[in-house]
């Protein structure tokens, strides 16, 4: 594997944790709606968090699809 590669794999793990991370929140105050006892409390406002994720995995999708197509694929702007 090059440097390159173990780059972008390392990009396409942290993207993918994050996602689980977010689905688990929705499912999380999904469960409490607005109920205010057992509701986890973020640091982060969750649109906040869906703007900055959609924004990696469209970058993400645009290097995957350079990837499989033979052309170079940025690694180092995550």
């Amino acid at each position: 594997m090059t440097k390159d590669e173990l780059l972008f794999n390392t990009w396409l793990t942290s993207v993918n944790t994050r996602l689980g991370r977010y689905i688990v929140r929705l499912m999380d105050e999904s469960a409490h709606g607005a109920q205010a006892a057992g509701r986890t409390r973020y640091s982060v406002e969750l649109a906040d968090v869906e703007v900055e994720l959609a924004d990696d995995l469209g970058r993400l999708a645009e290097a995957i699809a350079s990837k499989a197509a033979g052309r170079p694929y940025p690694v180092d702007e995550w």
